[in-house]
């Protein structure tokens, strides 16, 4: 699949979020939580492990800050109500569909192809008179310089090492070459960008139409 294609799907995806119902919701989280896992277990459940905390305050902020009804057999001054824990998890469930879709895109593209989808979503821009070449030439040093600091022994991304080799510029001295390829769109590609084009205006017109007819 065409990375331009990919990363419109991805926005796509964030966008559907707000438009489905719970069941759906749940159903699309654990598919698309399976299918990253699936791809890459390790990667995606560092992920998931690392917003944990995130994870569980919003639980908590949800399940005791929403009225409702409260959970029985649990006294009511400290009892989370019953639409605050379906909103808490809920709301975990989308943070996970973003997670997800997110890794799903990370490995199954290469940081050149991601690129090259990036350049050519921000084509429209360059009729305003923005240099897209420059900012993704500038977007994906800054991921080179960021995966070579990764891959050094003993460095942490802290302020003291970044502005002890800011102070040595040694580490920018090297002469790279960015060269953006160009992949050519297949039928499938072309098919795929008509059906959500086709998706995304019935769900727009189906969400006006219950609008107006609410008034």
């Amino acid at each position: 699949m065409h990375p331009f294609v990919k990363i419109i799907l991805f926005i796509f995806t964030l966008l559907l979020i707000g438009c489905l119902s719970n069941s759906y919701l749940w159903a699309m989280c654990i598919a698309l939580c399976s299918y990253a896992i699936w791809l890459d277990t390790n990667s995606f459940l560092r992920v998931v492990q690392r917003m944990k905390w995130l994870f569980l305050s919003i639980f908590v902020i949800y399940a005791f800050g929403t009225p409702g009804e409260y959970i029985q057999h649990i006294p009511e001054g400290i009892s989370p109500t019953k639409e605050g824990c379906v909103l808490g998890v809920l709301q975990i469930s989308k943070l996970l569909i973003a997670l997800a879709t997110l890794g799903i895109l990370f490995s199954t593209s290469t940081k050149a192809q991601l690129m090259s989808g990036l350049h050519l979503l921000l084509f429209p821009l360059g009729l305003l008179g923005i240099n897209t070449n420059r900012f993704t030439a500038r977007l994906l040093l800054t991921l080179d310089y960021v995966e070579e600091l990764a891959a050094r022994e003993k460095f942490k991304f802290s302020f003291d090492q970044l502005d002890n080799m800011l102070a040595t510029t040694e580490f920018f001295e090297k002469e790279k070459v960015i060269v953006l390829e160009n992949y050519p769109f297949k039928w499938t590609d072309k098919a795929a960008l008509i059906l959500l084009g086709i998706i995304t205006i019935a769900i727009f017109y189906f969400r006006v139409f219950n609008f107006k007819v609410l008034l």
